[in-house]
């Protein structure tokens, strides 16, 4: 339940429209209160100062209210166009997926609901104002709420012109990707390296890994889309409570294709004989889908947008290895994060120690393959490229903790010095490469005797 409780509030953020939708009730209940304190403090009968009669003529009153919902109205139609087709612009050099970063920027979604909430205020009072009895009553505290209104619209206009200019620029907009990579780091793996020793890796415990392939029963995917999140815990009750074992082939951020192999479980033969109503039809359940990737339990989410926005900028067309190098350093400092912190085990027991759920995990490998693998294949033909990924690579390997993440690291810079014989002839940038990469092999076989050649 709660997995799917994060995962509605995750679709709710990445909609333009939940912000604004909620500027909207806040002017209607505005428009109410402000309506109920004039008819009820502010009736003609009392003796006010000369200040509130400026509010006493009805045509005035609706001439500025009808002004001010246009004059808003057309300032929201005519920013937000503006936007788009900067957007638009932006997007072919970044990649169309970082439009979602704009759709949830907070500051935009406020902006967009001030503008359009000023508008329905206006709409309301005019409602009101053609209502009420102007000999009883003065619309003062309506008015003044209005006119505050109006001077908010136009400063959020001018901060919201100057907030797209920035969000536009390359930098801006690496420098948000990086930081909500870092948020779901923090939040995926929050713990630091610790001794995995406690955690059961008995001969029994191997023999059922092996267990799921040979004799388990296959669970096949309803439907096609990726997946998006795993509801463990009560998936692991379910299999539990149905004296089941389950291994996972799947993990967060990967394509389902319809009718293809999602998971091996080991059953009984009575239940193999109903299995896809009383096993496969729940397990499915506690697996959300969509039609697009998440970053709700992707870590590796941000970590492609930052390589999107890599590639996009090692195209001929654009041409930009600066914007592309800072992306390496963003990704190289991401990567330092993750050599200090414990990765989720893969294995999930029941209270017996008995192996129930096996999931398919992130890794560092894995991490460090999502982040290099397509910047260097985008980049061979790039000296600058390819100098600055063996120098974020020497750096990890002064940093990395285990023999599995110094030979990830030096997978890659074995690809990138077998790039430079194969693309570079100056011999400056090979020697330059090459100084790289034996300095990289050199601390990594001191540090871990892997004798790298």
């Amino acid at each position: 339940m709660k997995t799917r409780i994060r995962h509605f509030l995750e679709l709710l953020s990445a909609n333009i429209w939940m912000v604004p939708l909620l500027f909207l009730v806040a002017s209607v209940a505005l428009a109410f209160f402000n309506f109920y304190l004039d008819k009820t403090i502010f009736a003609r009968h009392t003796q006010f100062p000369e200040l509130y009669l400026y509010f006493n003529n009805s045509e005035n009153i609706r001439t500025l209210l009808s002004v001010s919902a246009t004059s808003i109205l057309g300032v929201a139609g005519v920013s937000f166009s503006i936007t788009i087709a900067s957007l638009t612009l932006a997007s072919q050099q970044f990649g169309p997926r970082l439009l979602r970063n704009f759709m949830m920027n907070r500051f935009n979604q406020v902006v967009l609901g001030v503008f359009i909430g000023t508008f329905l205020y206006c709409i309301m009072m005019l409602q009101f104002t053609s209502s009420m009895d102007l000999e009883k009553t003065t619309p003062f505290i309506s008015m003044i709420g209005l006119l505050v209104l109006i001077v908010t619209s136009l400063l959020m206009l001018v901060f919201f012109i100057h907030h797209v200019a920035v969000s536009i620029q390359a930098d801006s907009v690496i420098e948000e990707v990086n930081q909500e990579l870092k948020a779901k780091l923090v939040t995926f793996f929050p713990e630091e390296c610790a001794n995995t020793e406690h955690l059961p890796n008995t001969p029994s415990l191997g023999e059922q890994r092996a267990q799921f392939a040979k004799a388990g029963t296959a669970v096949y995917a309803k439907e096609s889309g990726y997946l998006q999140a795993i509801d463990v815990d009560s998936l692991l009750k379910f299999i539990t409570t149905e004296d089941v074992s389950l291994q996972l082939i799947v993990k967060p951020g990967d394509f389902v294709i319809q009718n293809s192999v999602i998971g091996y479980g080991l059953i009984s033969e009575e239940q193999k004989k109903d299995f896809t109503s009383t096993i496969s039809e729940p397990i499915h359940k506690r697996l959300i889908l969509g039609h697009v990737s998440t970053a709700e339990q992707d870590p590796e989410f941000a970590i492609r947008q930052l390589v999107e926005v890599a590639v996009r900028a090692l195209s001929p067309g654009i041409n930009d290895p600066f914007t592309a190098i800072t992306c390496i350093d963003r990704l190289g400092d991401n990567i330092a994060y993750l050599v200090n912190r414990q990765f989720p085990s893969d294995q999930h027991l029941d209270d017996e120690g008995r192996l129930r759920l096996l999931v398919k995990t992130f890794t560092f490998k894995g991490v460090v393959e999502a982040s290099f693998n397509q910047i260097r294949q985008h980049g061979r033909h790039d000296v600058s490229v390819t100098i600055r990924l063996l120098e974020t690579i020497l750096s990890l390997a002064a940093q990395v903790k285990s023999e599995a993440q110094a030979k990830a690291i030096n997978t890659q810079a074995q690809a990138l010095y077998l790039t430079c014989n194969e693309n570079f002839n100056a011999k400056k940038d090979k020697d330059d490469i090459e100084a790289l990469y034996r300095s990289i092999t050199e601390c990594l076989n001191k540090r871990f005797n892997l004798e790298l050649q």
